[in-house]
C-alpha cells in the first residue's frame, strides 16, 4: 500500500475544545452516501484525551486477534468489521480504553457509539476472530440485502420496512445466517447468500419446510447451485411454502 492509501487518522479538535461543526456535518454526509462501499472513506469518530501516536497504536493493536499461529492482524476500524468486533463483547464492555467514545456507521444506516473505560478493557478471544474471518461474507451479504430491499418484488412478506436501510443489529443477524447456512451443509458462497436473502426476504425458517429443505440438501451435495435450484419456485410456490410455515407454528 502507498502511504496515501493508508487509512488516517485526523484530528478535528484537540482536548477540551469544538470540533468544526460544518466538518462533523460534511463527514456524516460522506459516511452515509458511501454506506454500501466495499472501502470507505470516513470510517466513525472517536474521542480520548490520548496522544495520536498512542491513539494510532492502540487502534492497530486492536486488530490483532489470536490465532492458533500467535496473531493475525485485522483492519478493525472498517465499520462493518468494527461492529462485528463490537458485537462479540458484552453491552459496554470490550477493549476500547484510551478511546472514551467511538461513534461507528453501522450496517443499519444509523450508527452506534462504543464507550471506553480502563476498567472495562476486556480481551478478545478466538470466537472474535472467527467472526473476523467471515467479515468479507458478511459484508457482501449486507450489501445484496440493501439491493434486494430496493427491488419491487411482488411477494417478500420478512422484508424490512423500518426507517432504517436495515434493521438493528443487521451484521449480527446476516453472521448468524451465514452460520446457520454452513451448519446444514452448505460450503459455496453463492449458495450461503442465496438462502440467507431468501429467508431475510420471505420466512426465517424458510430453510425448515419440507419442499426448501429437500433443494437444500441437493445443493449441499453439488447436484447444481442453490439459485438455479430455486427457479421453478415462483412466487405461489413460496407463498405456499411461507403459508405451511405459518400454520404449522414456526415462529416469526
Amino acid at each position: 500500500h502507498t502511504p496515501s492509501a493508508c487509512p488516517a487518522l485526523v484530528a478535528l479538535a484537540t482536548p477540551g475544545t469544538s470540533p468544526s461543526q460544518e466538518l462533523l456535518a460534511l463527514s456524516a454526509l460522506r459516511a452515509h452516501e458511501e454506506m454500501d462501499r466495499h472501502k470507505r472513506y470516513v470510517c466513525g469518530w472517536l474521542s480520548s484525551s490520548a496522544p495520536s501516536q498512542a491513539l494510532s497504536a492502540h487502534i492497530v493493536s486492536l486488530g490483532l486477534l489470536p490465532s492458533k499461529q500467535g496473531q493475525v492482524f485485522f483492519p478493525i476500524h472498517e465499520p462493518v468489521r468494527l461492529e462485528l468486533l463490537a458485537g462479540t463483547f458484552d453491552k459496554n464492555e470490550g477493549p476500547w480504553w484510551p478511546i472514551r467514545r467511538w461513534f461507528l456507521p453501522t450496517s443499519s444506516g444509523a450508527g452506534s457509539v462504543l464507550v471506553g473505560a480502563p476498567e472495562r478493557r476486556t480481551v478478545p478471544g478466538s470466537h472474535t476472530t472467527a467472526v473476523q474471518q467471515d467479515a468479507p461474507l458478511v459484508a457482501a451479504l449486507l450489501s445484496g440485502w440493501r439491493r434486494a430491499l430496493q427491488l419491487p418484488l411482488a411477494y417478500a412478506p420478512a422484508r424490512w420496512s423500518g426507517p432504517t436501510a436495515l434493521p438493528p443489529q443487521a451484521a449480527a443477524q446476516a453472521y448468524i445466517h451465514i452460520q446457520q447456512a454452513r451448519q446444514l451443509g452448505l460450503s459455496r458462497q453463492d449458495d450461503i447468500l442465496t438462502l440467507a436473502l431468501h429467508r431475510l426476504m420471505l420466512h426465517p425458517h424458510l430453510h425448515q419446510h419440507t419442499g426448501f429443505r429437500a433443494v437444500i440438501e441437493q445443493a449441499v451435495q453439488g447436484q447444481a447451485p442453490l439459485s438455479q435450484l430455486l427457479v421453478p419456485y415462483n412466487d405461489i410456490a413460496l407463498q405456499r411454502a411461507v403459508s405451511d410455515l405459518t400454520y404449522a407454528g414456526a415462529p416469526q
